[in-house]
């Protein structure tokens, strides 16, 4: 498996269309691979506690990860999202605002 990580601060137009507060600095990292993937239906699903798409013969975990992630983003008044295809991979993107 092969990942990425990229990150650079948003710029105003991304921040009026994600609809955060345009006094603040915000930036984005994207962490992308080219693993199993999942259905683009799940990108939600997968951030709830103890969520998993495959059961624990086929592939570890215990569904918390990325439910922690998610708390974390949410914690530091950013967010978290997730975009894939089976077979292609998955990419998260998380926005953060820059600390004060």
């Amino acid at each position: 498996v092969r990942i990425s990580i990229n990150s650079n601060k948003l710029s105003r137009e991304e921040k009026e269309t994600l609809k955060l507060r345009s006094n603040r600095n915000f930036y984005k990292f994207v962490v992308s691979d080219n693993g199993i993937g999942f259905e683009e239906i799940y990108a939600e699903r997968i951030f709830q506690l103890f969520q998993r798409l495959h059961g624990k013969a086929e592939y570890p975990g215990s569904g918390i990860g990325l439910a922690i992630c998610r708390r974390i983003a949410d914690n530091h008044a950013g967010m978290i999202s997730a975009s894939s295809s089976p077979g292609k991979g998955a990419r998260f993107t998380i926005i953060l605002p820059e600390s004060q």
